[in-house]
């Protein structure tokens, strides 16, 4: 549980309403973020200003830089909010009359515990990444292009099957995962990158069928695997009427213990000086697919735009979904503007919930994050190194 980190301070919330209040009107910089192919989203299309909102008191009694943050998340429906630097919460806030300590539900966020669980499942002997998804769903032996379809596949989003929302989530299929064995393939396996929760349904199926000799599924070993350690237990996770966990939109967190799983994703898989996951196994959760880059197993990644010479006019696609620099930067998106940020190069992990809000952008809301943490660590006396 986050509890087990210090708490510094928490960000009062009548103060935050007053300042609100006191906000002046000019324009915070930047441009409307890069969308990719398939992935849903509440962000418009095009850049809009947004209203820049003087600092305020929040952190130990001083100006904090974070207050910008703030001031954003709340504009923007926000309903949480918790920033850790290194081990250490120095904001925690509810907003717009939600509290901290409730739940929420991650939407499609709930996607991101399962690249490391599929980490931990290769290193415990349990699966093999590039194993064939035919050694334990048989039923796809005997079928062209499913047959060619590998564990990795699925966590890439390059399975090659089709999306699966209709069928999975909005007919609410009494078996989820028997019905994703059911979908049609759309592309050859690894070729395209097809958002969608018909991937991780099936990655579910695998899970199921190997822990079934062992009594337990897959919510019972990510939670005995990889949250045990760290002290978090999730407040709550939709089921099928057969007992199937939603893997890709299930789960249901407050921000503070979704912060504690983001220190492990910063951190590699280290939590407080013991290995939890191997380093440099867990690397491979962000590492993208050549179909999208952009995209590790269940996380969203931020690399450089690719040096293609000649390229007057770079294709959207082709750029960093998230910050210009950053290359160390992992998210965990859920519609409704969930957020899960790591930045292990500014030792900083930021969790943020919220309501829907078309005028979020992920880009603004990050540039400022970047922005407060590297005038925090200049006010320490040291120098900013974010990668």
């Amino acid at each position: 549980m986050i509890d087990r980190l210090t708490k510094r301070n928490r960000y009062p919330l009548e103060r935050l309403a007053a300042a609100i209040a006191l906000a002046l009107a000019s324009a915070i910089a930047g441009c409307g973020m890069p969308l990719t192919r398939g992935l849903p989203t509440d962000e418009p299309t095009s850049p809009s200003a947004e209203p820049a909102a003087p600092p305020t008191q929040a952190v130990a009694g001083d100006k904090s830089p974070y207050y910008p943050v703030v001031a954003y998340s709340a504009r923007h429906g926000g309903r949480a909010l918790v920033v850790v630097e290194g081990n250490e919460v120095v904001l925690a806030v509810g907003q717009n009359g939600d509290a901290i300590d409730q739940a929420y539900p991650l939407y499609n966020a709930s996607q991101s515990f399962w690249g490391p669980l599929a980490i931990a499942a290769e290193i415990d002997g349990l699966l093999d990444l590039d194993e064939r998804v035919s050694a334990t769903i048989e039923e796809f032996a005997d079928v062209d292009l499913k047959k060619e379809m590998r564990v990795g596949h699925l966590l890439h989003y390059t399975s090659g099957l089709e999306a699966g929302f209709r069928p999975l989530l909005q007919e609410k299929p009494k078996n989820l995962y028997e019905r994703a064995l059911t979908l049609v393939m759309v592309a050859p396996p690894g070729k395209r990158f097809q958002y969608g929760p018909s991937h991780l349904a099936v990655f579910g199926e695998i899970l199921r069928r190997k822990l079934a000799p062992e009594s337990s599924d897959p919510l019972s070993y990510l939670q005995t695997r990889l949250l045990d350690p760290i002290g978090l237990k999730i407040s709550d996770w939709e089921r099928d009427a057969d007992g199937n966990a939603n893997l890709a939109g299930g789960a249901k967190l407050t921000a503070e213990e979704w912060a504690t799983f983001g220190i492990l994703i910063r951190d590699r898989g280290v939590w407080r000086g013991e290995t939890v996951l191997e380093t440099s196994r867990f690397e491979a959760c962000f590492r993208g697919s050549e179909a999208e880059p952009r995209f590790g197993m269940t996380l969203w990644l931020n690399p450089p735009a690719p040096d293609r010479e000649g390229d007057e006019d770079p294709l959207e696609e082709q750029q960093p979904l998230f910050h210009e620099r950053l290359s160390d930067l992992v998210v965990a998106r859920g519609i409704n503007n969930q957020r899960l940020v790591t930045i292990p190069s500014l030792n900083l992990v930021v969790a943020r919930m919220g309501k829907r809000d078309r005028s979020w952008r992920d880009r603004d809301f990050i540039k400022l994050l970047v922005a407060a943490r590297m005038q925090r660590i200049a006010a320490e006396g040291k120098s900013p190194q974010p990668q």
